[in-house]
């Protein structure tokens, strides 16, 4: 099985064994789950480049769009990605601003989830949305949001301890 529909398969499987969902889950529908916004979806391919990169993250929209344009575009297509307007994709559907990435993390098999993917603008009631390693989101407040953006509260940001 393609690697991009184990990873979105078993997270999401995951999630539904531990809600009790009582029917076998549908693949399609779980995808959709996992990927319906454009931060998960850039978090989700974000974590996919680093597990065939060493576990380092992309340096830059450029090298993250490359990657994904030679990924199967019908996957793509199923996460709500269009191979063809990757430009899309780095947008907050909410706003149109451009999506903020922090590049070049390093990562391991283990290590917890890491804030990569942020709005840049908080939402009408002040929250904003963070994407992590893993297409997992968040609603974080401001303090909150400088502190993942800053990398200090995951220990990547340029600090001695850094995984930078």
């Amino acid at each position: 099985m393609n690697n991009i529909v184990w990873i979105i398969t078993t997270t999401t499987f995951l999630l539904l064994s531990f809600t009790g969902c009582s029917r076998g889950p549908n693949v399609d529908d779980m995808v959709a789950k996992a990927t319906d916004s454009n931060v998960k979806r850039v978090a989700k391919m974000y974590t996919i480049f680093m597990k065939s990169h060493d576990w380092k993250g992309p340096q830059n929209a450029n090298e993250l769009k490359a990657f994904i344009s030679r990924q199967n575009a019908d996957q793509m297509r199923a996460m709500g990605i269009d191979p063809d307007n990757l430009d899309a994709l780095f947008l907050d559907e909410r706003d149109q601003q451009e999506l903020k990435v922090r590049w070049s993390l390093k990562g391991a098999m283990r290590t917890p989830p890491l804030p990569v993917v942020f709005e840049a603008n908080a939402s009408p009631d002040g929250f904003y949305q963070v994407g992590f390693t893993g297409s997992a989101a968040k609603q974080v407040d401001q303090a909150e949001y400088d502190r993942m953006w800053k990398g200090e509260a995951d220990n990547s940001g340029t600090t001695p301890n850094s995984r930078r």
